[in-house]
């Protein structure tokens, strides 16, 4: 993992931190095996849409984006999603 990645990882998982311990419900923190880091697209898209209740979601998204060959959903979107938002942007 290259620095960058692993500040933006460390600074997501910093504010995921802080929205639990502040009592917001973080999908991801809440509910661990929903999907987030599944192959199967099914689980991935069940996954997603728990995102869109979370505090952190547009963070995340941010990360997801800018790092699109992270396995998993960010911010809402799976990783096929994110790949190809990266192929439309770039």
């Amino acid at each position: 993992m290259n620095a960058d990645r692993a500040a933006a990882r460390r600074a997501l998982l910093d504010l995921l931190d802080a929205h639990a311990a502040a009592g917001r419900a973080v999908p991801c923190r809440v509910q661990p095996d929903a999907g987030w880091t599944s192959d199967a697209p099914g689980d991935q898209a069940y996954g997603a849409r728990l995102c869109e209740r979370c505090p952190a979601l547009d963070q995340c998204r941010a990360y997801g984006l800018a790092f699109p060959k992270e396995a998993g959903v960010y911010g809402g979107l799976t990783d096929l999603e994110r790949r190809r938002g990266a192929r439309k942007a770039g």
